[in-house]
């Protein structure tokens, strides 16, 4: 076998299909390549070497099991709740943003 080594490259590549275009525009890519919705015009199409956050929680309020029945008395008991997690929320953005990441990776949420 001369020192040669057979491998799967399913392991190690994936073939995207895109679709548009043709054959003759099809490039190997030496990296990571995410194909997302841009969602807000101000937002890169193309960024070489990002900061990369990857978070393995989705960025949106948890109430626990404990959490889910509350009783209020009052409407200020409301809004506090309401206020305390958008506390909660906008302290997790504020450690993320603090990073200074080009990009940010979620679960769903």
């Amino acid at each position: 076998d001369r020192g040669h080594k057979e491998i799967d490259i399913k392991r190690y590549a994936k073939v995207e299909k895109v679709p548009g275009g043709s054959i003759d525009m099809s490039e190997i890519l030496d990296g990571v390549m995410f194909n997302k919705d841009v969602t807000h015009t101000g937002m890169k199409r193309r960024i070489e070497n990002p900061r990369i956050v990857m978070l393995d929680c989705n960025l949106e309020y948890k109430k626990g099991e404990s959490q889910t029945n509350l009783e209020f008395m009052q409407e200020t008991d409301f809004r506090r709740i309401l206020q305390l997690e958008e506390d909660y929320i906008k302290q997790i953005c504020d450690d993320v943003i603090a990073l200074k990441p080009d990009l940010v990776l979620t679960e769903k949420g």
